[in-house]
């Protein structure tokens, strides 16, 4: 029996597709505009709502930034976004992603006043070499993924850590491709690498109230660099 590949792609993916490829071969140049919505809608052959979703998609990945009555122009972009994979997790709704934000913050900033009080040595090890890793190379979803997971570790909750695990993989699914742009720009990982070594310092200092300020201060700066990639 011979099969047949299914094109399981939607309408706005393959319209971003198009147009990254586009920029790629300098088709599209930085400060150029697109056409306008109902004109493109037409050129594709499609709806106006899915040139919106694939222009959200876009200004996601930092290839494009809309002025509202002028139109939608090609951004000054880091070309390490033209490998970024487009998926679903565009397009999520802004509640959606909020809720997820809240829940975490009122879980990891529990998580971490534990592990002020109740880590071990072998914790804290486990967690200054996460730091430095972050500060020698370039923090990425992983490294970051992997700092929290140790804090979540060293409050010795098991089912504490058994409900951020389940948060933290809804997290990966739902916000992986914009995670992946903040921590690649070097203006917005600074600062969140320095909210990590102020967690840090609280933990082994055995300060719970500084801990559990630095983390809400940490997870409240990620929100705020989420924002902007986040359907509106």
């Amino acid at each position: 029996m011979e099969y047949t590949a299914i094109n399981t792609k939607k309408s706005y993916e393959k319209i971003i597709d198009h147009i990254v490829s586009m920029i790629k071969k300098g088709q599209l140049q930085p400060g150029e505009r697109l056409e306008s919505i109902e004109k493109l809608a037409s050129n594709f052959g499609v709806s106006r709502s899915v040139i919106r979703e694939a222009l959200t998609g876009l200004r996601m990945m930092g290839l494009v930034h809309i002025q509202h009555g002028e139109g939608t122009f090609i951004a000054n972009f880091n070309h390490a976004s033209l490998s970024i994979p487009v998926t679903a997790s565009i397009i999520m709704k802004k509640e959606d992603i909020k809720e997820l934000l809240e829940v975490r913050k009122i879980l990891e900033s529990g998580a971490v006043r534990l592990a002020a009080l109740h880590h071990t040595q072998e914790d804290i090890q486990k967690i200054e070499q996460a730091i430095d890793e972050m500060k020698n190379n370039q923090l990425d979803e992983t490294a970051d993924y992997h700092f929290h997971y140790l804090i979540i570790q060293a409050s010795q909750n098991k089912m504490l850590m058994s409900l951020l695990e389940s948060i933290s993989k809804i997290m990966i699914e739902t916000i992986h491709d914009a995670q992946k742009i903040i921590l690649n720009k070097e203006e917005t990982a600074e600062p969140l690498i320095k909210d990590h070594e102020l967690i840090y310092q609280a933990i082994i200092n055995k300060q719970p109230d500084q801990a559990e300020k630095y983390m809400l201060q940490h997870l409240k700066r990620v929100e705020t660099f989420l924002e902007p990639y986040i359907n509106r």
